[in-house]
């Protein structure tokens, strides 16, 4: 249907036809990305050789091809009134405003006391667009062989700020902090910055952390004579006594029990376990509670 619609708005369809595939096996048949290794030669995930940093800035100017495909074609389809609203926003909307909806849009207010938002501005961040460090904090365009902030990334970014983040705090008791983050006039955003940045953020959320926990502890006392509460007991009680056939080895173990244990200067930043999917982080997580 896209594709289609891409045709009708006389779009050169060909790096569709080459990026993706279809998989006749699904029910009903859908189209997947090809993996940009089978695609692009030499390509790695990493950036260390200068072949794979050619091949990232093509895979680039490939990206933004088969948006500018995508965006021009639904919004014709939707137009036309053969793509529902909801259809075509899964592929208008990027991926932090898929991300804030499903972690914070359709939530109950219980829910909502535990997450905390943290928004930051960079102040005067357009004085800074031509220093190519900063990309990596704002959308940048170049037009007319000049460095630009993406008009339409910005805006979405407003929208989610402005409009999104508050509806939520209106009808619950989400967290929410703000900063502004004052850049060096001649660096830009320099590696200090970002440090002091970071030092802040880390002190913050290790403080909501222990708040939320406490909370959450102090309500699950409340819950302790309720009947379901006696079932799930019993039903960790048996997860733990088919725990113990296994055992569970691991170097990051030893990081978190030091964490763990008492320290003379104390805390104030989180340990924060992080990898990517199947990797192991909620079994470590799960072992490291059991110890």
């Amino acid at each position: 249907m896209i594709l289609d619609a891409a045709v009708e708005a006389k779009l050169e369809t060909r790096i569709l036809e080459e990026w993706y595939c279809r998989d006749e096996n699904a029910v009903p048949p859908a189209y997947y990305l090809r993996p940009k290794s089978e695609m692009l030669k030499n390509y790695q995930n990493t950036m260390e050789s200068s072949p794979n940093s050619m091949n990232e800035n093509k895979w680039q100017d490939i990206s933004e091809e088969i948006k500018k495909i995508f965006k021009t074609a639904v919004k014709l389809l939707y137009e036309k009134g053969k793509m529902k609203h909801s259809q075509a926003k899964r592929y208008l909307s990027s991926a932090i405003e898929d991300e804030l909806d499903f972690a914070l849009g359709k939530q109950t207010p219980a829910f909502l006391k535990k997450c905390v938002c943290y928004i930051r501005k960079i102040a005067n961040i357009e004085r800074f667009v031509k220093i190519p460090e900063m990309g990596k904090y704002m959308d940048v365009v170049h037009t007319a062989g000049k460095f630009l902030r993406d008009p339409e990334a910005h805006e979405k970014l407003i929208k989610l700020r402005d409009e999104f983040i508050p509806t939520i705090v209106a009808s619950s008791n989400l967290r929410v902090y703000t900063s502004v983050t004052h850049c060096d006039m001649k660096l830009g955003y320099s590696q200090e910055v970002e440090n002091h940045y970071i030092e802040g953020l880390g002190k913050q959320f290790y403080e909501d952390m222990i708040d939320i926990i406490q909370a959450t502890v102090q309500q699950n006392f409340d819950t302790e004579t309720d009947t379901l509460y006696d079932e799930v007991l019993q039903h960790s009680s048996l997860c733990k006594t088919y725990s113990t056939f296994y055992e569970y080895r691991c170097e990051a173990l030893n990081i978190v029990h030091k964490y763990v244990l008492p320290s003379k200067i104390g805390h104030i930043n989180p340990l924060i376990i992080y990898g990517g999917p199947c990797t192991g982080k909620t079994l470590l997580l799960a072992e490291a509670a059991k110890k």
